[in-house]
C-alpha cells in the first residue's frame, strides 16, 4: 500500500525534489529566483524550507512565514488558554505608553491612525501583534512562478469605493491614505477566446454576481446527472441545462431572485434558522438549502441549520456589479495605514503603487522615538488595571508612568515575558482572545462573551503555471455541488488589478492564481458551537500534506479531462487557516432578550481604561466593522486620557 501511495503522490506532484537555493526560509534566494513547475510549493518543498507540517509552504517574500494562523502563533496563543504564562505578568515594567493597542489587524491599525490624528501625533502608542506580519486577516500570499510575481488574498478581500465628498468614514480614509477612486484591471489579449473573469473571489458564488462571470458548473450522479458533466453559466437560461428537477429549478430561481416580500421583521428573522426560513417560511424544496449552503456557510460560519435567517439572507443579492479587490485582498488597506503611521515601515514613497508592492521594513516598525510603534510576534497574555486605575467605575485617570495608574499589559515575544504600562488599552484582538487575557473583566462582559461563537474558514491559493484547462471549459471559475464529499465548492481566476499600468498577464497559457474560499460546517447540525469547535479542531490539526493531496487529487478529478496535470501545472499551494474567521449569528444572537441589550452591545461598552473594539461587534468580521470600531476606540481612549 505504501508504494501505491508513493506512486500516487508522485503522479500528483507531491514528491518533486527541490534544492535549498530554490527557497530559503520562504524568501526569494536572489533576484532571479523563481518557483518552477513541479518544484514549487508542496509538502516536500515546505520541509526543505524548514516549515512545520501544519503551516506548510507559505509562499515567498514578507508574508511567507505568516500564512493564516500558523502553528507557532497557535502554540503561543494556546499558552494563554492553558495558563502556561501564569506568574509571568509580574515581570518588571520596562516601558510606558499613553495607549497600547492589542491586535495589529484593521481595527487596531485604524485605532492607532485615529489616535494619532486626535492627538496630533504627540502621544506615544504601541501596537502589539502576535503574528509575524501586521494586518490580521488582511494579509497576502506571494508566489514567483516562471518569473511572474503573483499575489493573492489570505482572507479579507473586496472593498467598495466610497463616493468622493460623501462624508463617510471610508471617504475620509481614502483621502487620508491617498487611495485611488478608480481602478483598472487586465484583460485577455486580442486573439484569445474571451472569457469573463471576476475582479474578486466572491462574484462567482451563487446569488452574488455570477451573471457577470463565466462559470463552469460540475454535475455528477449525486446531482442527478447521468455522469460527470460540465455546464456553463447555468443561471443565464433559468437552469434549463441542469439535471435539477423542474420544481427545484423553480424554487432555486425564486431563491436567487432574493425577494423579501412578506418576510417578517429582522427581530423575528433573528429567531429562526436559515434552513427554517428557506424550507418552512418560503416553502422551498430542501435542494435549495443544499445549493445555498456552501456560500452562506462560508460567509456566516456555520450551516443553514445553525445560523439565523437574518444573518444569512443578506448574502443572496444578485447584482450586475462586481466589487474590486486589490492583488493581496485587503492587505493594501492595512499596508496603507502602516505607511501613514510609520512612513519608513514600507519602502518607497507615499504613493499607492509603492504601498501595494514595495517590501516591508520590519526594523523600522518598532524604533524608539516614534509616536507609533508596531511590535510583531508579541502574544499578549495579561491585561489588567493597575491599583488606583481599576475599571470598576468611570473613565479612569490615565497613567503617568510605570508606577502610575492605568493598565498593565504583559506579553511574550521570542519565549521571553515582558510587561509594559499604559494610560489606556484598546483590545483590538478577537473576542476569543480578549475574554481570556483581560484579567479583571467585569462579570457582565464575561457573560456576554460566553454567548459569542466563532467559526473557522480556510482560504487556499493555488499557483498555476497555466489555466488552459479552465479556459477550455469557456470559464474563469468552477463550481461543484457535492460539498459533503468534495473539498470546497468554488474556485476562480481573477482579473489582475493594474498598478502603475502593469499587472501579470491575463492569459490561459501564463501563470495565475486559482483561489478557493471554503467554510467548514456540518449539514444538519443545529448546534453552532458544536459545529464551530469540531471543525476548528480538525482544521488546525490536519497536516498540510493531507490538504495538499486532497486539492491536487480533486483538481485532477475535475480538470484532468480538459488537460490539467497536477505535477506539471501546480507551482505551489498555500493554506491560510483561520480558526476564528466568523462570529456566528446563531438564532437569537443579534438582538437582546426581554428588552435587555444584546451581547455585542454589552461588550462594546468596555470598562475603565480598557476599550474593546474588535470587528465582531458589528455582527460580522469585515473591514467596515473593523474601521468603525477602531475609530470609536481611539475617540474613547483620547477621552479617557483627558485628551479629547
Amino acid at each position: 500500500m505504501a508504494s501505491i501511495t508513493q506512486s500516487e503522490d508522485d503522479r500528483l506532484g507531491m514528491t518533486s525534489a527541490v534544492t535549498r537555493r530554490d527557497l530559503i526560509n520562504g524568501a526569494l534566494a536572489g533576484a532571479g529566483a523563481m518557483l518552477m513547475a513541479g518544484a514549487g510549493g508542496s509538502a516536500a518543498h515546505a520541509g526543505e524550507a524548514g516549515a512545520d507540517a501544519i503551516s506548510g509552504y507559505g509562499g515567498v517574500g514578507d508574508y511567507a512565514s505568516s500564512n493564516g494562523n500558523t502553528l507557532p502563533v497557535m502554540n503561543a496563543a494556546h499558552g494563554i488558554r492553558d495558563a502556561l504564562y501564569e506568574g509571568w505578568e509580574d515581570a518588571p515594567a520596562s516601558e510606558h505608553y499613553d495607549l497600547v493597542i492589542v491586535g495589529g489587524g484593521p481595527s487596531g491599525l485604524m485605532a492607532a491612525h485615529e489616535f494619532a490624528k486626535l492627538t496630533g501625533g504627540g502621544k506615544r502608542c504601541l501596537i502589539l501583534e502576535n503574528h509575524d506580519v501586521f494586518g490580521g486577516a488582511s494579509r497576502q500570499n506571494d508566489f514567483l512562478v516562471e518569473g511572474v510575481h503573483l499575489t493573492g488574498p489570505q482572507a479579507a478581500n473586496g472593498f467598495l469605493i466610497p463616493e468622493a465628498g460623501s462624508g463617510t468614514q471610508m471617504d475620509g480614509l481614502f483621502d487620508e491614505l491617498g487611495l485611488p477612486r478608480h481602478y483598472e484591471f487586465g484583460a485577455l489579449a486580442p486573439g484569445i477566446t474571451p472569457v469573463r473573469c471576476a475582479t474578486d473571489n466572491y462574484a462567482p458564488m451563487d446569488g452574488l454576481a455570477e451573471s457577470e462571470v463565466d462559470v463552469a458548473y460540475y454535475f455528477d450522479r449525486g446531482d442527478g446527472a447521468a455522469g460527470p458533466t460540465w455546464r456553463r453559466n447555468i443561471w443565464a437560461n433559468a437552469l434549463a441545462e441542469t439535471p435539477f428537477p423542474l420544481a427545484l429549478r423553480r424554487d432555486l430561481l425564486a431563491w436567487r431572485a432574493g425577494s423579501q416580500e412578506g418576510d417578517p421583521p429582522p427581530e423575528l428573522l433573528d429567531r429562526m434558522s436559515y434552513r427554517q426560513y428557506l424550507e418552512e417560511l418560503k416553502g422551498f424544496d430542501p435542494g435549495v438549502t443544499r445549493v445555498a449552503r456552501p456560500h452562506t456557510s462560508l460567509l456566516t460560519g456555520v450551516s443553514p441549520d445553525a445560523v439565523s435567517a437574518r444573518a444569512a439572507r443578506i448574502y443572496v443579492r444578485p447584482t450586475p456589479r462586481m466589487d474590486p479587490s486589490f492583488p493581496g485582498g485587503n492587505s493594501v488597506l492595512a499596508r496603507a495605514l502602516v505607511k501613514k503611521l510609520v512612513p519608513e515601515g514600507i519602502e518607497g514613497e507615499d504613493r499607492f503603487a509603492d504601498v501595494a508592492r514595495r517590501p516591508i521594513r520590519f526594523a523600522a516598525l518598532d524604533r524608539p522615538g516614534q509616536a507609533t510603534r508596531i511590535r510583531l510576534g508579541a502574544t499578549v497574555f495579561s491585561v489588567r488595571h493597575r491599583p488606583g486605575g481599576t475599571g470598576t467605575g468611570g473613565t479612569g485617570t490615565g497613567g503617568t508612568g510605570a508606577g502610575g495608574t492605568g493598565v498593565d499589559v504583559a506579553y511574550v515575544k521570542g519565549g521571553k515575558p515582558a510587561r509594559i504600562t499604559a494610560g489606556a488599552v484598546v483590545m483590538a484582538s478577537g473576542g476569543w482572545v480578549t475574554r481570556r487575557v483581560v484579567a479583571d473583566l467585569p462579570p457582565e462582559i464575561a457573560e456576554a462573551y460566553a454567548q459569542f461563537v466563532h467559526a473557522p474558514a480556510l482560504v487556499v491559493n493555488v499557483a498555476l503555471t497555466n489555466w488552459r484547462f479552465l479556459h477550455r471549459l469557456g470559464a474563469s471559475a468552477a463550481r461543484w455541488f457535492d460539498d459533503e464529499g468534495m473539498f470546497g465548492f468554488v474556485g476562480n481566476i481573477r482579473r489582475p488589478m493594474l498598478i502603475d499600468g502593469s499587472a501579470p498577464a491575463l492569459d490561459p497559457d501564463k501563470p495565475a492564481l486559482f483561489t478557493l474560499y471554503t467554510g467548514l460546517y456540518s449539514p444538519g447540525e443545529a448546534d453552532a458551537r458544536m459545529q464551530a469547535t469540531a471543525h476548528r479542531m480538525r482544521l488546525m490539526a490536519t497536516p498540510y500534506a493531507d490538504y495538499e493531496r486532497t486539492i491536487r487529487a480533486q483538481m485532477t478529478h475535475l480538470f484532468g479531462p480538459t488537460g490539467f496535470d497536477a505535477k506539471r501545472d501546480i507551482a505551489g499551494i498555500v493554506l491560510n487557516r483561520w480558526g476564528h474567521a466568523r462570529v456566528v449569528q446563531y438564532p437569537g444572537f443579534f438582538y437582546g432578550a426581554d428588552g435587555r441589550p444584546g451581547p455585542r452591545e454589552i461588550v462594546a461598552r468596555g470598562f475603565g481604561q480598557i476599550i474593546i473594539a474588535h470587528s465582531e461587534l458589528e455582527g460580522a468580521q469585515n473591514y467596515t466593522g473593523a474601521f468603525k470600531h477602531g475609530a470609536r476606540a481611539a475617540r474613547e481612549a483620547a477621552a479617557r486620557l483627558g485628551l479629547g
